[in-house]
């Protein structure tokens, strides 16, 4: 909350210690001449919900990650039809002494992605059955997307294309469906305008990994499919590179962050975000982050931010 004229925000999730966040959201309250902080704070699994009352007392706004998304949805006391839709949320509005549940990520997804594609998206092919396929399948099928989901796990897939379909609102042109396991990627992406890892294979927990098996082509089909990966550490992932070579426009999760962030700034703050204030911060944070682990991945970063093009 409020202390003084100082006003109190954080993201919250476990592991948490290395987010974007906060240098990202400082920096814009900072050049929208707001005194606030913005903390990362971590909760565990286990302790949410007995911490929750304490949480709403401290902050007037949060940011919530994995694995808190889901759980959150039931600890705010209204749900915004944006998180309804996705059935997670990834920020919390305090009006007067309730809590509303918001979904920044759909939006901040479709903003990320109109980088470098205007057009519809006419079929996604979305890597993974876990929560962060939901937000950006549920932001896709409202547009009209027809969106297959693919994972190795053929109950979670199933389970999670019907709760996203249930929550769809009533008259939404797109669909959502789970289409099976890796092996019919050879048979999707050819059709496919988008693919998207929401997976963490590649991300600092599994280095180097890749979540398209080696013998699927992503040259199949002219033009090619945009790859968007959610991961942001590394900014280019072994997805990413391999996409790139095979002449695909890509994004990089840390663009998502960026918008996401701005609207999540906006429902707090009433004020349009400096986006690209912001983006100049996260990507100089992952800079930084690449050369204290003696890597290269931020190396362009000032260039990106520069430009504002998604590399």
């Amino acid at each position: 909350m409020s202390h003084g004229d100082v006003r109190h925000f954080a993201v919250i999730g476990d592991p948490v210690a290395h987010s974007v966040s906060p240098p990202m959201q400082q920096a814009a309250f900072a050049a929208a001449g707001i005194r606030a902080d913005y903390v990362a704070l971590r909760v565990g699994r286990e302790e949410l919900s007995s911490a929750w009352g304490e949480i709403g007392e401290r902050f007037e706004g949060l940011n919530v990650t994995r694995p808190h998304k889901s759980a959150v949805a039931a600890l705010v006391d209204r749900v915004a039809p944006s998180a309804a839709t996705s059935g997670t949320v990834n920020t919390v509005v305090r009006d007067g002494r309730r809590s509303v549940g918001e979904s920044t990520d759909g939006d901040g997804f479709l903003a990320a992605l109109r980088r470098v594609r205007t057009e519809p998206v006419a079929r996604a092919v979305i890597l993974g059955t876990g929560g962060a396929t939901r937000a950006v399948a549920a932001a896709l099928a409202q547009t009209g997307s027809r969106v297959e989901i693919v994972g190795r796990n053929a109950s979670a897939g199933d389970d999670l294309a019907a709760d996203l379909t249930g929550r769809l609102p009533d008259g939404g042109a797109g669909t959502i469906a789970y289409a099976g396991g890796p092996d019919v990627l050879g048979t999707l992406l050819p059709q496919a305008d988008l693919l998207v890892n929401a997976t963490p294979l590649g991300d600092p927990s599994m280095p180097g990994a890749s979540p398209l098996p080696d013998d699927v082509s992503l040259d199949a089909s002219e033009p090619r499919p945009a790859v968007f990966d959610l991961i942001y550490r590394p900014r280019r992932t072994p997805l990413l590179r391999r996409a790139a070579a095979a002449g695909c426009p890509v994004v990089e999760g840390i663009e998502m962050l960026v918008e996401q962030g701005a609207r999540s700034f906006e429902l707090w703050t009433g004020a349009a975000a400096p986006v690209e204030t912001m983006r100049e911060a996260a990507y100089a944070a992952l800079a930084a982050d690449a050369a204290d682990a003696g890597a290269d991945d931020g190396a362009n970063a000032g260039a990106v931010a520069r430009t504002g093009e998604a590399r």
